[in-house]
């Protein structure tokens, strides 16, 4: 089984993969369960976020980046596992791609042919959180685990261009199993609403 959790940042999903794994994990000896996040190794991704300050800049090179460094992540981590039946449960998936770069003014069309022929995942959680409530969480978090806020992070207007973009991720892929959590209740509601989908 693959499981991708999504959200804008601060939306709380980091949290939530991790009770989810563990949950899994307790359901059965016979679970094995894998968790991950993308981006998945390339480092020139994360110089970007951490060095920029436009949220509207350097889209297409982040969009190259994101597509093959998340093309690596299917084929050496995720299929591999699923093949030996593991639960993979990945933070951020190809829906981040859509939603944050044609936040940038990439084509939504385009980003999604780019990804067209990669693996579906079997449960899409996106956390709906408003932006407001997702800064506020950022703000708490301490900034040891978190470091410096990144390009994506400090912007009102973009973020709320973001989490629109998810909030049509059901209607162009209709056909995935796309499921909306709201991300305004507090930690253990979320997870209950996200176990109803597994008990």
């Amino acid at each position: 089984m693959f499981i991708v959790f999504e959200g804008i940042d601060g939306c709380g999903k980091s949290t939530q993969v991790w009770k989810l794994a563990k949950y899994l994990f307790g359901l059965s000896k016979y679970n094995h369960v894998l968790v991950t996040r993308e981006p998945y190794k390339t480092r020139d991704i994360r110089k970007i976020l951490k060095s920029e300050e436009n949220p509207y800049s350097q889209k297409e090179k982040l969009t190259e980046l994101f597509i093959e460094d998340r093309k690596e992540h299917i084929n050496e981590l995720i299929k591999p596992n699923l093949n030996h039946k593991a639960i993979v449960i990945s933070d951020r998936y190809k829906y981040s791609t859509i939603c944050y770069q044609s936040a940038q003014g990439q084509e939504i069309k385009d980003l999604i042919e780019m990804q067209d022929d990669f693996l579906v995942p079997d449960f899409i959680f996106i956390i709906n959180t408003k932006v407001n409530t997702a800064i506020n969480r950022m703000k708490k978090d301490s900034i040891e685990l978190r470091g410096e806020e990144q390009k994506f992070e400090k912007n009102k207007e973009f973020l709320e261009k973001v989490r629109q973009n998810y909030l049509k991720m059901k209607e162009i892929f209709p056909s995935e199993k796309i499921i909306l959590i709201d991300g305004e209740k507090n930690i253990e509601e979320i997870f209950e609403d996200i176990k109803k989908y597994f008990n």
